[in-house]
């Protein structure tokens, strides 16, 4: 088929996608309906070009699992809690109480997505060629790529499963998959099948596929102008990113950092604007709840770090006014729901926090007008007290007014203050004085986010530091990885500089394992996709939210910072170690400040219960506090949703299987 005609195709598609047809996608989007018997095959599903509409009915599965995959991890984490408009099943969710009527739990659609995959992957021939090029194997790897990340949600939600890898075809081979496989057993195996084919196929067959640009999804009820679009490459998940998140829940922490350095490895080279952790921090707003600044900040000094423009870090959810979809830069995957009812799977994800996203006027109630979406004021979710207890205390960094006598020249001193982390007033912005009523703007958008670029990141930082690696870790907080890390090396210390020693805290060897083998990320060949230009394009999360973290002189270090929650755990845990500090503590500390970052930067996205879950597991099996030290530290994370079962035994972690 000639390209033309693919893109006329595309396009057909994407409106069977978005419509929820009944035609060519019903074979897809009905495989697992028991109320069928059968599974209605297509015989073109080997010609170059019509396996898209295959690929387009798994999408409109994962559509399907959307809200429960949303509604399983962020009701059952720390950051939100339900109000008392909220339903009975979100409730449930939050305490731990959810049984099999629960409206956000059927392993069914969850299974939907993975069947969808089975008979595409058993039955897609992969050898076809368009000229020269294989034109199949980009989406054969992509499917390969859902089905593992279906499984992987299953796993963390339910534990063991029944593990399926070929097309279901009836209703009785459905009621005949009973018996359950051991979790991990399912993860292995899907991590070997990535593995193969990632071993098997170069960076450019393991890319995402590429049918188009962006396609318009229509317009929402409330404003004929705002047509929103999608990128259909953003529907499908990075191999390698999978890849590592299947590894990392493994606990196999090498193998997961190396997947998360291929991904952004390989991205960096076809990236012509290389991958961005997004730069932009703080946007001080007065007038719509912003911090108070100390007397001796210093405006001048502290510029680069604050941010006023359309940069800011919540632009990243914000779909942009002619685009109509979140930021193409940072985000990596998400599910687009439809603007409408008449146009395909809608969500109640915005509607819990407040959003009449399929209002038919714009009678907006809150002075905010948060990206133009209708409001109300019955939201069912709110964050949780304990989320803006520590974002609004959390210690802010900036360049003081104050001179360093110590320093000929001048120089100002960094300090710290707890005036909250910045990324909480751009989530969160209250309606008038009613702090009751705080609208969380990224629910707004009606897309359901799964991978962003600091998602990569901060995992990679997650496996770096169970690899023993604490300071790497810590570097993807204050600095970002790139080439200026050389100078936080401890060998790059100058006693005339007068800055501490300790401040030059990465040991050399940890330093030289991203110069070589499989981390090689700042070596001779890849440092120029790593290296800053004058924007600095790549910088450290933390930096989104907390100021001036990155510079030498910052009291942001890692001795300090990280001892001090070393001092913290002791004592809320009252755990045995005393006096000196082991590498087994700051590596425990440090995961903490990790799942805080988590926090910060994906609040209200959808995965706080498997994260705090899977950091949870691999606390138990470190035993550096004890062999159930992280089901204590899970429970007490928990301990404000009121749970109905006692979250000390792992068994209660998961949902009934239905």
């Amino acid at each position: 088929m000639a390209k033309g005609n693919h893109t006329s195709y595309f396009v057909h598609c994407t409106s069977y996608f978005l419509l929820m047809s009944v035609c060519l996608l019903a074979s897809c989007a009905d495989m697992l309906n028991t109320k069928s018997s059968r599974l209605v095959t297509d015989p073109n599903l080997n010609d170059k070009t019509d396996s898209v509409f295959y690929a387009y009915g798994i999408m409109q599965a994962m559509q399907q699992l959307a809200d429960q995959y949303y509604f399983q991890n962020e009701m059952r984490g720390d950051l939100v809690a339900p109000t008392s408009n909220a339903t009975t099943h979100l409730k449930n969710l939050a305490d731990f109480s959810a049984g099999t009527e629960n409206k956000y739990d059927s392993v069914y659609v969850y299974y939907k997505v993975i069947n969808n995959c089975n008979y595409y992957l058993q039955k897609r021939d992969t050898t076809l060629l368009s000229g020269t090029k294989n034109v199949t194997i980009n989406e054969f790897v992509g499917i390969a790529a859902f089905r593992a990340w279906a499984y992987l949600q299953l796993a963390k939600q339910y534990g063991d499963v029944p593990y399926v890898t070929s097309p279901v075809m009836s209703v009785s081979e459905i009621n005949a998959t009973t018996e359950r496989t051991p979790y991990m057993t399912i993860l292995q195996s899907q991590a070997d099948y990535l593995q193969d084919l990632k071993n098997r196929y170069s960076d450019e067959f393991l890319s995402v596929p590429y049918y188009q640009a962006s396609v318009s999804i229509g317009h929402l009820n409330y404003s004929n102008s705002r047509t929103k679009t999608m990128i259909p490459s953003k529907c499908f998940l990075p191999i390698n990113v999978v890849l590592g998140d299947i590894y990392l829940e493994m606990g196999e922490y090498k193998r997961a950092a190396e997947a998360y350095h291929d991904y952004l490895l390989s991205q960096s080279k076809t990236n012509i604007s290389k991958i961005s952790n997004n730069k932009c921090n703080f946007l001080f707003n007065h007038d719509q709840g912003g911090i108070d600044l100390p007397l001796d900040f210093n405006y001048i000094e502290n510029e680069k770090y604050l941010t006023y423009t359309i940069d800011a870090w919540d632009a990243i959810f914000s779909y942009d006014l002619r685009s109509g979809q979140p930021n193409e830069n940072e985000v990596i995957s998400y599910i687009p729901m439809a603007v409408n009812y008449t146009m395909g799977q809608t969500t109640n994800v915005p509607q819990a926090f407040g959003y009449d996203y399929y209002a038919s006027t714009n009678n907006r109630v809150s002075r905010y007008h948060i990206f133009e979406c209708p409001e109300s004021n019955e939201m069912q979710v709110q964050p949780s007290t304990d989320y803006l207890s520590m974002l609004h205390s959390a210690p802010f960094y900036y360049i003081s007014n104050e001179k360093d006598p110590s320093v000929v020249t001048t120089r100002y001193i960094f300090k710290s203050a707890n005036l909250g982390d910045g990324r909480s007033n751009m989530i969160a912005k209250g309606m008038n004085a009613d702090s009751t009523k705080l609208y969380v703007q990224k629910p707004a958008t009606g897309f359901i986010y799964l991978y962003r670029n600091t998602t990569v990141y901060l995992r990679l930082a997650e496996a770096l530091n169970r690899m023993g690696e604490p300071e790497l870790a810590f570097a993807v907080l204050k600095s970002g990885i790139h080439t200026g890390l050389k100078s936080y090396v401890d060998t790059a210390y100058v006693e005339e500089n007068k800055i501490p020693q300790e401040n030059y805290y990465i040991p050399y060897n940890s330093y030289k394992k991203l110069t070589e083998g499989n981390l090689d990320f700042l070596s001779a060949a890849n440092a120029p996709y790593f290296e800053n230009t004058a924007r600095k394009e790549i910088v450290g999360i933390h930096f989104h939210g907390a100021g001036a973290v990155e510079d030498l002189r910052s009291t942001y270090t890692y001795k300090t910072v990280v001892e001090a929650r070393i001092d913290k755990i002791r004592e809320k845990f009252s755990v045995a170690k005393q006096g000196q500090y082991d590498k087994a503590e700051y590596i425990n500390a440090v995961e903490d400040l990790l799942c805080d970052e988590y926090a910060f930067e994906f609040a209200f996205e959808g995965t706080r219960f498997s994260d705090l879950q899977r950091i949870a597991r691999h606390k138990n099996a470190d035993t550096t506090y004890g062999a159930n030290f992280g089901s204590i530290w899970f429970a007490d994370k928990l301990k404000k949703n009121n749970p109905t079962k006692s979250l000390l035994d792992p068994n209660n972690w998961y949902l009934p299987f239905k």
